[in-house]
């Protein structure tokens, strides 16, 4: 008997840095942890803004005041879907908008994801390489202690300018990867790290 699995993308309750924050709209940096749980199967008005970046679809969740993306295969179309494929690599492409609320312009947006509950250090790096970031036709791959930076994306531009929206996707690659599930008891957090030019 198959069990239930589920990729779940907590999103929420950034931690902003600088002193001349309140009022100005002006920051210096954005670094947010968001817990991920992964399993498979056979912030909106913030100065740096996570809102879903698809009008329809359960991917992600954003009834609460943080959002969530929840891969677990289940939706209201279809009851029966519990979880990723084994042995497959997973794309969902477009999920999260990352705008730019603020007065300056972020010349950095970096990816770091982590994964915690597993004793085995090397199990653990095994489902930290499965984790994958996705900007249109790139995939990058934030490690625990190695950033990725969404501009450097052939499909992504930097700085992102006051006002200005990037978007974001996740891949769950157990096809290529050292690992061709997850297991069950896998906890992961991703990390976001907004800079700009006065970010020390």
């Amino acid at each position: 008997m198959a069990n239930r699995r589920s990729v779940l993308i907590g999103l929420g309750g950034l931690v902003a840095g600088g002193g001349a924050l309140l009022g100005t709209g002006a920051f210096t940096t954005v670094e947010a942890d968001r817990t991920v749980n992964i399993q498979s199967t056979g912030d909106a008005s913030a100065f740096l803004a996570l809102t879903p970046a698809r009008s329809s679809g359960n991917y992600v969740d954003n009834s609460t005041d943080t959002i969530e993306i929840d891969l677990d295969g289940t939706d209201s179309n279809n009851d029966a879907a519990s979880g990723l494929n084994e042995n497959a690599r997973t794309r969902f492409e477009n999920l999260v908008d990352i705008t730019n609320n603020g007065t300056q312009n972020v010349d950095k947006i970096a990816f770091e994801v982590e994964e915690t509950a597993l004793s085995d250090s090397t199990e653990s790096g095994n489902h930290e390489e499965a984790f994958k970031i996705v900007t249109g036709g790139d995939t990058l791959n934030p490690l625990s202690g190695s950033e990725v930076d969404l501009f450097s994306s052939n499909d992504v531009s930097g700085p992102l300018t006051p006002g200005g929206t990037t978007t974001f996707g996740v891949e769950i690659d157990l096809l290529d990867s050292s690992i061709t599930e997850i297991d069950s008891s896998a906890s992961f957090t991703l990390t976001i790290i907004a800079e700009t030019a006065n970010s020390n």
